[in-house]
């Protein structure tokens, strides 16, 4: 019940964001894509994560930076619930700005990645949505799209 209210929310509060997310989930049509907790995740050939509504992208490499990344952008899909059209503007732009536009000042200042408040909360969303997991429902969903 809570994958098809959460996809429901995602398609109507998350309009906005969930059809740019759909948009580029039909560009890397051709890539490995999984269910992961009602989100359609998907692992690209870049090296940067992203989230836009309920599609979570990330690259394809299988190691645990990978695995900690995907519970951080699903962050950002609770971020979208919450937000709605306001998603883009207070977290999508920003966090793409930071991403792009700020590594050499993160690299050069120690600042973690982290550390800019749409990146800590998506943090602190997805780390919660994974202890969550871990104490109700402990095997993992990974099924094809």
């Amino acid at each position: 019940m809570w994958k098809w209210l959460y996809r429901f929310w995602q398609w109507t509060w998350g309009l906005l964001q969930t059809l740019a997310g759909f948009l580029l989930y039909l560009h890397y049509r051709r890539s490995p894509h999984e269910n992961f907790r009602g989100a359609v995740h998907t692992r690209w050939p870049l090296k940067n994560g992203a989230s836009l509504g309920m599609f979570v992208f990330t690259p394809e490499s299988g190691d645990d930076w990978n695995g900690r990344m995907v519970w951080h952008e699903y962050g950002h899909t609770i971020q979208s619930l919450m937000l709605g059209p306001l998603y883009l503007p207070l977290i999508g732009l920003p966090s793409a700005v930071w991403c792009n536009f700020f590594r050499e000042y993160r690299r050069r200042r120690q600042v973690a990645y982290s550390a800019f408040f749409p990146e800590k909360w998506a943090d602190r969303l997805g780390t919660a949505a994974r202890l969550r997991d871990t104490v109700t429902e402990p095997e993992t969903e990974a099924r094809s799209v």
